[in-house]
């Protein structure tokens, strides 16, 4: 019985570290554990998990929402922004389309420096005017154009001038330079105010009856991105017949 007793004894003292020790190593698991807790919740707090808009924005304002709700009208955004910024930017920022397109052909790249405009890494845009005679009529395809001869007047097309009813590219959008993704929620908004921007261009370049124009001057102000030297697509933001008044 003595001995016996004396092995229980020899058996609990050596027991007693190693529960200790695993004490120990649950405590610790616990803290890491926490730790690991806290981490978490301090990145999520870090992270923008929504975005808060105010429940007043309007439907004309990129990323807003008439009556509560998250939809955005493009061609409201673009009606508002048309007379008051679109046009007045163009008229005053045009350059002759005639020197931009002779710089563009002695060099390219100091002409982009010098009269261009490149928003975020898309194709260069020029903001041009001048007073073009229609030599060519295309409405064969839906990107209609009137092929425009510059001064000196030679009977050849310099240019093509979009009249719809489809107007290609993006130009007007990233031509002006104060319309930039970052003011909207999506590229699908992005887009949509170029369609717009462009359906506004189609209003004006039909207003003055294209298809009627072969022969006649007809002064301009538009904007092209420079994607084919060989084929320079304006899209119009201001026309007026020479001689029309309109």
């Amino acid at each position: 019985m003595y001995d016996h007793a004396q092995r229980m004894s020899r058996t609990k003292q050596h027991d007693r570290p190693r529960m200790a020790s695993r004490r120990c190593s649950r405590g610790r698991l616990l803290l890491l554990g926490s730790g690991l807790a806290l981490l978490i919740c301090l990145l999520l707090s870090a992270c923008s998990l929504y975005t808060v808009r105010p429940l007043n924005a309007s439907a004309t304002t990129p990323g807003g929402g008439g009556g509560g709700s998250q939809t955005f009208d493009p061609e409201a955004y673009v009606n508002q922004i048309w007379d008051s910024r679109v046009v007045p930017t163009v008229v005053e920022h045009a350059h002759d389309a005639g020197e931009v397109l002779a710089a563009l052909k002695a060099n390219q790249q100091a002409a982009q420096q010098r009269y261009g405009h490149q928003e975020g890494d898309g194709p260069y845009t020029f903001m041009v005017k001048g007073l073009g005679r229609v030599v060519s009529i295309n409405t064969t395809s839906r990107n209609g154009t009137l092929g425009l001869d510059l001064p000196p007047y030679d009977g050849k097309a310099d240019l093509s001038l979009q009249i719809g009813p489809v107007i290609l590219g993006t130009a007007i959008r990233d031509g002006v330079g104060f319309i930039h993704f970052s003011q909207f929620v999506n590229q699908i908004q992005y887009a949509q105010v170029a369609d717009a921007l462009n359906a506004r261009a189609v209003q004006v370049a039909q207003r003055v009856h294209p298809t009627q124009l072969k022969g006649k001057l007809i002064q301009f102000y538009g904007v092209f991105a420079l994607t084919d030297p060989q084929a320079i697509l304006v899209a119009p933001v201001k026309l007026q017949v020479e001689g029309s008044g309109s």
